[in-house]
């Protein structure tokens, strides 16, 4: 069979976030799938510093961490965009002007508000430094590196000015309510995709996608074949492919088998 290049998100796709586990069957398949000769990469918001063992036990052939930041194949960093100091200072300048608490994502480490105030940044928080990621803090008068973030805010944060303080040179993505996603123009999980995909000379009718967020509607949009997690956000299900079962109940597997990866 031609090889595949399969990209498959994290958190909601791959990791069970009510068990903080990855199903067996899920490692099955992924195996299953690159002795059958396919190439299975990450695709996830994360940076490459907040992968923990669990998913890079697995093992894949490559990373697309950061929405399109960072790219890594067989251990070799292929591509890293890093924001410069004055962009770094704009974006924290307009972090502590509306006060939100934000989580600054970097390929060495991630660093959090002073103070914060949302307990789920404060649990993400306690949860890498159990994990002994490096993690840190920020105040304007220091500059740390970084290559995108995450902040979330209270019901009276004047976010529409926050957000137009960093359109022209941001990608906003509304995880949640109270939740947003901040990536570089022009980088998107897509990018990263297309990246890998010139690198390792295939076409974009090689390449299948897997998510459950709204942050993978650019790779579910973007790649020949799509897949939405049955557990994924709905928005999700009237633009992929296909739309498997839930993350407990082998998704993943499910999935490849559709699509003649796995038997």
């Amino acid at each position: 069979m031609h090889t595949k290049l399969i990209f498959f998100d994290i958190d909601g796709t791959l990791l069970d976030e009510k068990t903080g586990t990855v199903p067996d069957s899920t490692i099955h398949a992924i195996q299953t799938a690159q002795k059958n000769g396919h190439l299975c990469f990450i695709n996830t918001g994360r940076p490459i510093s907040t992968i923990d063992s669990i998913i890079t036990d697995i093992p894949f052939d490559g990373y697309i961490c950061g929405c399109g930041t960072y790219i890594q194949y067989h251990n070799q960093t292929l591509f890293h965009a890093q924001l410069d100091d004055k962009l770094k200072q704009k974006v924290i300048n307009a972090i502590e002007k509306y006060q939100l608490d934000a989580m600054l994502e970097g390929s060495d480490g991630v660093y959090f508000s002073q103070h914060l105030k949302h307990p789920f940044i404060q649990t993400i928080q306690k949860h890498y430094q159990k994990l002994g990621f490096h993690v840190g803090d920020f105040s304007h008068q220091e500059i740390v590196s970084f290559d995108k973030l995450t902040t979330w805010y209270q019901p009276d944060t004047q976010i529409d000015a926050f957000k137009q303080a960093l359109q022209n040179d941001f990608h906003i993505i509304q995880r949640d309510v109270d939740f947003l996603e901040i990536v570089p123009l022009p980088y998107s999980k897509a990018t990263g995709i297309q990246y890998l995909v010139d690198h390792l000379g295939y076409t974009l009718k090689d390449t299948i996608s897997i998510g459950d967020s709204t942050n993978d509607l650019p790779m579910l949009t973007y790649t020949h074949e799509s897949v939405a997690m049955g557990n994924s956000n709905p928005i999700l299900f009237d633009k992929v492919s296909y739309i498997t079962t839930n993350i407990d109940q082998n998704g993943i597997e499910n999935a490849l088998k559709h699509f003649q990866i796995i038997s």
